[in-house]
């Protein structure tokens, strides 16, 4: 059953989905932006800072697949609501954490909820725009993920003085002041003023609908796909301002490396908001991701210059994060509506998997000493395979529709 749509109340949810996405987006970081203070003030090694990464991700993968389940069953506004307000209440308390064991379950707690959040607003947004026009609306959406990171990136430095706790506790307070503006927010589950017993009798699916009725070779595609992708992404942001270090570049060039990386991702999203209207998802981030994994492949060997090497990690950014941004809208056309939830967290599920384990492989194949120019074309393998598979999700989709 088709979601009723109002032009202005679809870009007025675009507009508040967008803040959502862009709080949450520097939710997920911001424990990378000051993980040097959280170390000292609670005496952490680099294991407990990477458990502590790992934490969130790991929360974040659990709820995308569990609450993206439920939100197909009670409806996604609840399951946003709860969520975001989970997300908020628990950074907040992360201000006031004094040992390893509550900052490390607040985190996963925090990840968990955003999980949710995320694997109920890409279906609620999607659901507000007509087919032709979801794709575009949802990736629109997701580039204040990566803007999240660049400008909470930025406002960190800024008030880095005032201490780690309360830059959490602001962080929390933001996010909690959105929930009464989200509690506004149409559900799209359910018409509006479909009779109760119509709605009692809307199909309800459990996880192995993902791979029945024809689908189960189009999960796992997009499932590699984008485990791949995010292996890669999370590989770079964790590593390469480290490597830049190592290669000589002081501490503010090499942390400039994560920034522009991320610049280029939102770069690239927009512009393929503009190729995606004409050329379809598919085919755009399918070229978008394979150009991306000859520009990894070539990146090492341009460390021996801050120009080129910034120059590297935004066209990197622009193809590989700007490909990224679009997973979602290809996720969210995967699946029919009473079972888009469940499908958008399993795919949020796969890439959380794999950027947890990105930064681990990073950190094991500098361990053994691989050099600069090996690791980052071993780095393009994944990135190529996530093009591939993203190609034959696509092949599979349009032999679906035919």
């Amino acid at each position: 059953m088709e979601p009723v749509r109002d032009a202005q109340r679809s870009w007025a949810l675009l507009g508040i989905s967008f803040a959502l996405v862009m709080i949450d987006g520097y939710d997920l970081f911001i424990v990378s932006f000051v993980a040097p203070l959280i170390a000292k003030d609670l005496h952490l090694n680099f294991v407990n800072i990477g458990s502590i990464f790992a934490a969130g991700l790991a929360g974040s993968m659990v709820g995308g697949l569990l609450l993206g389940y439920i939100a197909d069953r009670v409806g996604r506004r609840p399951i946003l609501l709860v969520s975001l307000a989970l997300v908020g209440i628990s950074t907040l308390i992360c201000s006031l954490a004094h040992s390893f064991a509550a900052f490390v379950t607040l985190r996963f707690v925090a990840g968990f909820a955003l999980g949710g959040l995320l694997a109920a607003i890409v279906p609620l947004v999607a659901e507000h725009f007509a087919p032709r026009q979801r794709s575009v609306a949802v990736t629109v959406m997701f580039i204040g993920y990566p803007l999240g990171a660049v400008v909470g990136g930025a406002i960190t430095a800024a008030l880095i003085g005032y201490g780690w706790r309360n830059l959490f506790l602001g962080a929390g307070a933001v996010t909690l002041l959105l929930v009464p503006i989200a509690y506004f927010l149409r559900e799209t589950l359910y018409m509006p003023d479909a009779p109760i017993d119509s709605q009692a009798n809307l199909p309800r699916s459990s996880l192995m609908a993902l791979f029945t009725e024809g689908r189960s070779w189009i999960t796992i595609a997009a499932s590699l796909a984008i485990f791949c992708l995010l292996l890669v992404t999370y590989l770079l942001n964790s590593w390469t301002p480290v490597i830049a270090a190592k290669s000589g570049f002081n501490p503010q060039e090499a942390a400039w490396c994560g920034v522009l990386l991320n610049l280029g991702g939102v770069i690239g999203a927009l512009s393929s908001t503009l190729l995606v209207a004409r050329f379809g998802v598919f085919k755009v981030v399918t070229s978008m991701i394979a150009g991306g994994s000859l520009a990894v492949a070539l990146l090492g060997y341009l460390f021996g210059s801050v120009g080129a090497l910034y120059s590297g990690l935004v066209v990197i950014g622009l193809l590989v994060i700007g490909g990224q941004q679009n997973s979602p809208a290809i996720s969210a056309q995967l699946y029919p509506q009473h079972m888009r939830g469940m499908g958008v967290g399993w795919q949020f599920a796969a890439g959380r998997f794999g950027s947890i384990l990105g930064p681990i492989i990073g950190g094991r194949l500098l361990a053994a000493n691989v050099s600069v120019q090996l690791l980052f074309m071993l780095i393009a393998i994944p990135t190529l395979m996530s093009a591939g598979a993203y190609t034959v999700v696509g092949m599979l989709r349009q032999k679906q529709l035919s």
